[in-house]
């Protein structure tokens, strides 16, 4: 996989660590994003429950502040970790500066095993 930086690779591992060591592929690009984003690294507690293993979906609907390229990071991330949401490229990538698409577009390719 191909981290943006390596500071994006160790705040991987931590989230991973965090949850238990490897998880499956789709906490795996869940975890990319999350890392990959400043942001959203601050605020995964929010949007990850690490103690049941889950992800938070309330942290959509208003109870995290998020900017619209974070949302849309969320709403990818949360659609790859388990299918949640029906987001279309269309809708994720207009709010997305260079490096969060090039996040994006990782975390599909380590979800589908393309890397």
């Amino acid at each position: 996989m191909m981290f943006l930086s390596d500071k994006h690779e160790v705040r991987y591992d931590e989230l991973l660590l965090r949850d238990g060591g490897k998880g499956d592929i789709e906490r795996e690009s869940l975890f990319f994003v999350l890392a990959g984003s400043d942001d959203l690294y601050r605020k995964a507690d929010k949007i990850y429950d690490f103690e049941d293993r889950s992800i938070i979906p309330e942290s959509l609907e208003g109870s995290v502040d998020l900017s619209s390229g974070a949302r849309a990071l969320v709403e990818l991330a949360f659609n790859l970790y388990n299918s949640f949401g029906s987001p279309s490229v269309m809708d994720i990538f207009p709010s997305l500066d260079a490096d969060a698409k090039k996040l994006a577009i990782e975390a599909i390719k380590l979800r589908f095993r393309m890397q």
